[in-house]
């Protein structure tokens, strides 16, 4: 450990100890348990570091939420296993996506009644979403669109969890709602 480095760390063994949580020794004890977990939710990968480095990284952040009503390596798991879920859910879309891509058939283009029918259809998936209240739209726009997590939009909205779900489930009632609507109108005319 060079100067710097031994500055730094006791630096913030310094601030740890002022918050009780001492996130160089909860690495060094509990690292290789987290990274087990890691590896057994996610898979084998290069990604297992960078999971582990986030977990211990978002502690650090986090520590002065910890409230030792659980132990520290439960708090540890919890972070990591959120962010777990959140690689698993981000390679999920990652792959329908390149999926769609593949299934496209490279040299043919759209026919422009087929660049047409995807123009009405974002159109009228636009004027739904407009036409839902603020708080709705807000959330179901970084929910769905933005393909934010209930938590992150929380704590950007500082709502609860829980009104982060209920208002995309409401959101969702309508959207699908107006927009079976505004299909049959379509197909009236």
């Amino acid at each position: 450990m060079t100067d710097d480095t031994a500055h730094i760390s006791e630096n913030i063994q310094a601030i740890d100890e002022q918050d009780n949580v001492d996130i160089g020794e909860a690495y060094q004890l509990h690292a290789p348990f987290i990274a087990r977990v890691i590896e057994k939710l996610t898979g084998a990968g290069p990604h297992v570091d960078d999971l582990l480095q986030e977990t211990f990284i978002v502690a650090h952040k986090k520590r002065d939420q910890f409230e030792k009503r659980s132990a520290l390596r439960t708090w540890l798991y919890g972070i990591a296993k959120n962010l777990c879920m959140h690689h698993k859910r981000g390679l999920a879309r990652f792959l329908n996506f390149k999926e769609k891509l593949q299934s496209l058939p490279s040299s043919v283009s759209p026919t422009p009644d087929q660049t047409l029918e995807v123009s009405r259809e974002l159109q009228l998936a636009e004027s739904v979403i407009t036409s839902m209240s603020f708080k709705q739209r807000e959330v179901f726009v970084l929910y769905e669109l933005e393909e934010m997590e209930g938590p992150e939009i929380a704590e950007l909205l500082e709502i609860p969890i829980g009104t982060v779900w209920t208002r995309l489930h409401k959101a969702r009632q309508v959207f699908q709602s107006k927009l079976e609507k505004k299909r049959m109108r379509e197909q009236a005319q």
